[in-house]
């Protein structure tokens, strides 16, 4: 799962006034003198849509057509930073229904709470507690870490707590210190598990310019699965764990031309071992592009990922020398949005989701297609 948040620039610090209110427009004074007050301040957004999916149970042989209704929810109460304190909290909604449900699932649904104390201890020193919670109900593909294909509706729940030291260093660097615990929990699926991470980020700022690198480190213990010989049969009695480590770099920039441009490029590995015969052991590369378009009320957005798994110890066939297990995942999104004032905002995405293996039963393809409108208040 991932989060994204998008925060006001006045949310790092709160710059004292250099105006009076006879030279400010009364809604920027009101705005600035709820900043100084440290007053909270919240806002919600809402969107009804309505689409299509092609393949709701993403289904290599089969695929179920549905069109569907969702609705989403962004709530934000923030409170901005007095006395070297800063709060933030995050509600994220998300249900998707099918007007005629298979009857293997009557749609999906996601939410998340965030909650976010900061703490500057120096004008040079910033530390963030971090607690989210979260709930999914929705047609998972977990076969990444299964020895067997497994996409099935199921609910999962969980809830991490992570504390990140912000240290702000000369010439636009940032040096960011994370650990994290978390506990996932699946209704219907043996899959349950604690995890444990630690890792660090480095930034590098100039004007719209950044560059970014991290390294992770996770330490994931199953309460339920096993480990597996190397010629994937299953131990009794034992517990699967898994080591994983992840290197990220990042770069992205700004700029004007027939509107305003943003673009942000991400390559990064993971290697997964099983700290046991190697079963499941493989490793991930990734890349990832994201690029912004604005123009007036027109902004367009293109999200494109693509992930290729390579197994070191799993085979898929038969034979005296059997071809490692690989596998393929592309997702692309595209969103046109137009705003026709500060409440209004229609838009329209496609998703096209493909998951392609040397195994045919991995692979399967995916759109979705929606349209709708957003309420902001």
């Amino acid at each position: 799962m991932v989060f994204a948040f998008a925060l006001p620039v006045a949310a790092q610090d709160a710059a004292p006034a250099t105006a009076t209110a006879s030279t400010l427009p009364p809604e920027l004074q009101a705005e600035l003198d709820a900043l100084q007050s440290g007053a909270w301040r919240p806002t919600i957004q809402a969107r009804a849509s309505v689409g299509w999916r092609n393949n709701v149970l993403l289904s290599p042989f089969a695929p179920i057509e549905r069109a569907f209704g969702r609705g989403e929810l962004e709530a934000m109460l923030w409170q901005p930073m007095r006395d070297r304190f800063e709060f933030l909290s995050f509600l994220n909604g998300d249900v998707l229904r099918y007007f005629s449900p298979p009857a293997e699932t009557g749609g999906e649904q996601q939410w998340s709470l965030h909650l976010e104390e900061r703490w500057r201890a120096a004008d040079a020193l910033r530390v963030s507690l971090k607690a989210t919670g979260y709930l999914n109900d929705m047609v998972i593909d977990l076969s990444e870490t299964e020895a067997t294909r497994v996409v099935a509706p199921t609910t999962v729940r969980g809830a991490y707590l992570a504390a990140v030291t912000r240290f702000t260093l000369p010439a636009g660097f940032t040096f960011e210190p994370i650990g994290r615990i978390k506990r996932t929990d699946y209704r219907e699926f043996a899959g349950d598990y604690d995890e444990g991470m630690v890792g660090a980020r480095l930034d590098w700022r100039r004007g719209q310019s950044l560059i970014s690198a991290a390294v992770f480190e996770t330490q994931r213990r199953y309460a339920t699965r096993v480990q597996y010989t190397a010629g994937g049969r299953a131990l009794p009695g034992t517990r699967l764990r898994f080591q994983q480590r992840v290197g990220e770099l990042k770069a992205g920039t700004g700029w004007k031309g027939g509107g305003d441009w943003d673009i942000a490029a991400t390559v990064g590995r993971l290697e997964n071992r099983d700290q046991a015969s190697g079963y499941f052991d493989y490793d991930q590369d990734r890349a990832r592009l994201e690029v912004g378009w604005a123009r007036a009320a027109w902004r367009v957005t293109l999200d494109a990922e693509t992930k290729r798994m390579e197994y070191l110890v799993q085979t898929v066939g038969a034979g005296i020398a059997p071809p490692p297990r690989i596998a393929d995942d592309h997702d692309v999104s595209l969103r046109l949005q137009r705003e026709f004032n500060e409440r209004w905002t229609i838009f329209a995405e496609h998703r096209w989701e493909r998951s392609r293996s040397n195994e045919a039963e991995f692979s399967y393809r995916a759109n979705t297609a929606l349209a709708g409108v957003q309420r902001s208040f």
